[in-house]
């Protein structure tokens, strides 16, 4: 049971869902907390006139005080006046589409293996057949936003600027449902993510592949590559001045301090700002020639560090609510001991999302995965439900996400 509250009402242990204002107006980095501290109470009763909260998420003491009020259960949109464009309205089952996102994937790889190969060889690169992926691509993540999402778990070290450049794709893909873009933005933004890198394949592979370090002047050819890709594609009629600006530019940053042209704030466009995100997190989490991936989780703790400098703040802060609390294609370990791999985020109840059971209490793989909806009838109600207890690393306890993927994926 959800209430609208005056902040005056307000105590340590409830549950806020929602405040009077757009969250991007305030201080909280996550839509949807517990008041933990005198701080955290004090900002909201500077900032609002009433929150909403959930009676049944709050601390007990609280959801009591919260039951004695005098108050009706409010419906929060209906209060607001406001709309998530990144509602949870998937149209398909999540297995139904991993299967045809598998299709769709595997097709993108055959994709791009051939035009980073037609770039080495000076040979024209089929944008026509991009620009048919990118719109299956974006009907995919209409279908069901988490299923192509999760396949960008497949990373693979040895080829990785082909999946890189098919995850960038994906992500933003995912990243601009959450922000409610048109189709015709959607188009153009999955376009430019999935040709971002073709300018690479100019690199020369020593410093391309290089398994250290690159020196100052090594860097100093790596970083043509944006504009390698972009005169590769101008002359192409089918590739929009927004889908060059976001190969030409997504190394900008918000300081000024990117590259190729040292653009900076406004001087550089949406689209690309939310390219150079994405491009970051990918590469980030991705196993590297000379370094490993870092979890998702971790990830995106240390892009927001760094967003005052390289990100626009908001966009940032945007795309953390979009990825989850519990990003897609995290290990988790459940309150009863069994661990599974997040595959779902639950846009009406962030701590509970979608997961495919791995391993039982004992850590022993099961015979037969299933999926669990951690908000399932009655769970954010019921506080000995199983939730996830926290996120533990896949690769310490052996799991192999790619051939899990691969088994599941199976039509």
């Amino acid at each position: 049971m959800k209430l609208r509250i005056t902040v005056d009402q307000l105590s340590l242990g409830m549950y806020v869902t929602d405040l009077d204002r757009p969250w991007l107006e305030s201080p909280f980095l996550f839509q949807g907390f517990e008041i933990q501290d005198d701080d955290e109470l004090k900002q909201l009763r500077e900032l609002c006139e009433y929150v909403f909260v959930d009676v049944e998420r709050s601390a007990f003491d609280a959801a009591a005080h919260l039951r004695s009020l005098p108050l009706p259960p409010t419906r929060q949109h209906d209060e607001t006046g406001h709309h998530d464009a990144g509602s949870d309205d998937a149209t398909t089952d999540f297995r139904a589409e991993l299967i045809r996102a598998r299709r769709i994937y595997q097709d993108t790889r055959s994709y791009i293996t051939q035009a980073l190969d037609d770039v080495r060889l000076g040979s024209a690169v089929d944008t026509n057949a991009a620009r048919r992926l990118v719109r299956e691509m974006a009907q995919s993540v209409v279908r069901n936003h988490s299923a192509l999402v999760w396949l960008t778990s497949l990373k693979e070290r040895d080829i990785y600027t082909v999946t890189h450049c098919m995850n960038v794709c994906i992500l933003a893909l995912s990243f601009g449902r959450c922000l409610g873009l048109s189709d015709e933005q959607q188009a153009e933004l999955g376009l430019g993510a999935l040709l971002h890198d073709l300018g690479k394949m100019k690199v020369p592979d020593a410093i391309l592949n290089k398994p250290s370090s690159l020196t100052p002047e090594e860097f100093e050819v790596m970083k043509r590559h944006p504009a390698y890709g972009y005169e590769l594609l101008r002359d192409s009629n089918d590739v929009s001045d927004t889908a060059l600006d976001i190969v030409l530019h997504h190394h900008e940053r918000i300081d000024g301090m990117g590259y190729p042209s040292g653009l900076d704030g406004d001087a550089i466009r949406f689209l690309t700002k939310l390219v150079s995100i994405v491009d970051v997190y990918d590469a980030i989490t991705s196993d590297r020639i000379y370094h490993d991936g870092i979890p998702p989780h971790n990830a995106l703790k240390n892009m927001y560090n760094w967003a005052p400098q390289n990100f626009e703040q908001d966009l940032m802060e945007q795309f953390i609510r979009c990825i989850g609390i519990y990003p897609i294609g995290s290990t988790v370990e459940l309150s009863n001991g069994q661990v599974g791999v997040v595959v779902s985020a639950n846009r009406k109840s962030r701590l509970r999302p979608i997961v495919l059971l791995l391993m039982d209490e004992k850590h022993r793989p099961f015979k037969i995965r299933r999926y669990l909806n951690l908000a399932g009838s009655g769970a954010a109600r019921d506080p000995q439900s199983t939730h996830v207890r926290g996120i533990v690393d896949g690769k310490a306890l052996g799991i192999n996400i790619h051939a899990i993927i691969e088994e599941e994926s199976a039509g």
